[in-house]
């Protein structure tokens, strides 16, 4: 086996680490083939992300980094040999893909080989059903989503039941309104702040990413480069590229003052390439470099004690 890359394992970790200080436990740290202390770390942080969600959040905590905070419970019925025969029509919002899309087709297309030998286990290995378990969804975007889901089966039924509970929508939304508003004088606020308001959460979850061009962005959210531009300049008073670079810079910020972060390591963590245009970016933006601050940040912690 070759051997790891314990660098680029280190800063997911710090990624987690970090995720679960803001207060969001959905992220997991992606595991390796290999057997080693580091792995194991990773294995336990998991662990802890997992149980600190399920204790806290039935409990009334209002997750910030959701902005569906209803639920709405809904179901697949699967075939003995995992084919899904049918679903809720909330499936198709949540997911992203059609009725022909789901319908007739293996329960393994829509989740991850883990989540299918997970419920292969469940209905086979002799568990007392219904049970619970957590399956990693995959979207028509590719985009992955972590439920958890009751298993069960009907009296005097071979189908399965997949039951589990989503984010349910708060507004109506179609893309292509903006289509049909062209040619009318009243906007509709509402569908303009829901639209902004994904492009906004979008923005927040992947700092640590390239921001995809303006033309990328309103394909995505199906509107136009204008109508995404200026909706976003309105509501925030920031051009779309300007708000992403100064999160990443205060992201940054917060890191190097609070965490004890390598800055090579906080450097990919918030999407830069190169330490020179990172450090151009956060001296212009705070009037220090980061390693004036890291070096601050140290000296004040080493004080000597009166």
């Amino acid at each position: 086996m070759e051997k790891p890359n314990n660098q680029e394992r280190i800063v997911t970790v710090h990624q987690m680490l970090f995720e679960m200080a803001r207060g969001n436990f959905n992220s997991h740290i992606p595991l390796s083939p290999y057997d080693d202390e580091l792995e194991t770390l990773a294995i336990l942080i998991n662990m802890v992300a997992e149980e600190i969600k399920e204790s806290i959040f039935h409990v009334g905590y209002i997750n910030t980094h959701n902005t569906q905070q209803l639920n709405t419970q809904t179901n697949f019925v699967l075939d003995a040999d995992f084919f899904i025969n049918s679903f809720s029509p909330e499936i198709v919002s949540f997911l992203g893909y059609s009725e022909s899309d789901l319908i007739d087709q293996p329960m393994a297309n829509i989740l991850t080989a883990a989540s299918v030998e997970q419920l292969q286990e469940v209905l086979h290995g002799g568990v007392s059903l219904p049970a619970i378990v957590r399956l990693d969804f995959t979207t028509k975007e590719h985009l992955p989503i972590s439920v958890s889901c009751s298993v069960g089966k009907l009296i005097n039924c071979t189908e399965i039941i997949v039951s589990l509970a989503i984010p349910a929508p708060q507004e109506s939304y179609n893309p292509m309104a903006y289509e049909n508003e062209c040619n009318k004088q009243v906007k509709n606020r509402k569908e303009d702040a829901f639209l902004i308001q994904k492009l906004y959460d979008y923005i927040l979850a992947h700092l640590e990413e390239p921001l995809p061009s303006l033309k990328l962005l309103s394909r995505q959210f199906g509107t136009n480069e204008h109508k995404l531009k200026d909706g976003f300049r309105h509501f925030f008073k920031s051009s779309i590229y300007q708000f992403y670079n100064d999160e990443r810079l205060k992201r940054a910020y917060f890191m190097i003052q609070h965490t004890g972060i390598p800055l090579k390591n906080i450097l990919v963590m918030n999407g830069f390439n190169n330490y020179p245009n990172f450090s151009k970016s956060f001296k212009r933006r705070f009037g220090l470099s980061p390693y004036e601050l890291k070096s601050n940040e140290a000296d004040f912690t080493t004080l000597p004690e009166d």
